[in-house]
């Protein structure tokens, strides 16, 4: 069978937007099937569920300006975004359900864009995979610095392309779509960044938002919560003890199940005694509902640190006093008793004077 080199091969949907007018043509589904339109950006809101009629549906969008439309389709699932535009947007939906789009330089540069992303977050899903069929626990952890690499990896590719595509429509929704995934440092540059623009203010105020919540759980500068838990041997640690002793105190909330925390603790390990010497000590929290399996991970990772419990898990009064939302969770806590840094690392303590 020859190969076609023409769109003709690839032809299963066409989805067509021109001023507002939008065009659904579909022989992959069939008659009643139901088409479900979106306005996402700047505001969610339900459009219409036409339903397929001999292979069409046409509607009109509401005149809204600037907007971000999603199209969705069942059995078998197509998703496509749309921007508004006075010029013709088309999308050609292969057999297979993949998408080419065509249309106005703005939607295109934001396709180009995620077509590139494809390569690096299929290569992150396997390592997924990968993670959640291993139970070797160094496997793992090498999967999950793996991981950790590509994450980051993601989101400076995701951010750059944001502040890049500030003054139009694909920077503002990308910004905005991906708004639950940003760090305190990536808001801190996208905010100044869309604020210059008038008509992103639903992108500014989503991101406000999430600085907002990041704000609530930032413990930094507050006076770290005190507690009082169980240890290894039985005896009862309080935080003001820890710190009557030592220059600092470094508070690590972990559990045995997080693969990071694992990590973390095999490296800090080594470093230990000669953080020690500096007046630095460090106290782990364990959130593990099982002492068994708290004690058989300390005793794994050759932990030499201080080990308390927490008695009720991620339920207990430190999680929620320390605003944990996620492991492994560590706060220096200096001399007076004042959260100075959270999610401290190995030079970050080596630099202490």
């Amino acid at each position: 069978m020859k190969k076609l080199t023409c769109f003709t091969a690839l032809l299963a949907a066409t989805v067509s937007v021109h001023a507002q007018e939008l065009q659904v043509t579909t022989p992959l589904h069939p008659d009643g099937a139901k088409v479900t339109i979106y306005r996402e950006w700047p505001t969610r809101r339900l459009i219409d569920t036409p339903l397929v009629r001999q292979g069409t549906i046409q509607i009109r969008l509401p005149d809204s300006g600037a907007a971000v439309y999603t199209v969705s389709l069942r059995k078998p699932f197509v998703n496509v975004t749309l921007f508004s535009s006075a010029t013709p947007v088309s999308v050609v939906i292969g057999r297979d359900t993949q998408t080419i789009v065509k249309g106005g330089p703005v939607l295109e540069k934001l396709n180009t864009f995620e077509q590139s992303m494809k390569p690096v977050e299929t290569v992150w899903s396997k390592l997924g995979t990968q993670y959640g069929n291993t139970t070797d626990l160094d496997a793992k952890l090498a999967i999950s610095e793996e991981m950790n690499k590509m994450a980051t990896e993601v989101q400076a590719k995701r951010l750059a392309f944001a502040l890049e595509n500030a003054g139009n429509l694909a920077g503002a929704w990308s910004a905005y779509h991906y708004a639950f995934a940003w760090t305190g440092a990536s808001l801190s540059k996208l905010i100044p960044s869309f604020r210059q623009q008038d008509w992103a203010a639903a992108t500014v105020q989503k991101l406000l938002e999430e600085q907002a919540e990041s704000d609530k759980i930032n413990m930094t500068g507050k006076t770290a919560p005190a507690f009082a838990l169980r240890s290894l041997n039985g005896k009862v640690v309080d935080l003001s003890s820890l710190v009557a002793d030592n220059k600092y105190v470094l508070l690590d909330v972990w559990a045995s199940w997080c693969t990071p925390c694992r990590a973390g603790n095999r490296k800090l390990a080594p470093h230990y005694a000669a953080l020690k010497k500096k007046g630095i000590e460090i106290v782990s929290v364990s959130v593990d509902e099982k002492d068994d399996l708290w004690r058989k991970a300390v005793a794994a990772d050759k932990i030499p640190w201080p080990q308390l419990v927490a008695p009720e898990g991620m339920k207990s009064d430190i999680v929620a006093n320390y605003h944990v939302k996620s492991l492994p969770a560590t706060f220096l806590i200096n001399k007076e008793g004042k959260i100075i840094q959270q999610h401290v690392e190995i030079s970050d303590l080596e630099k202490l004077p």
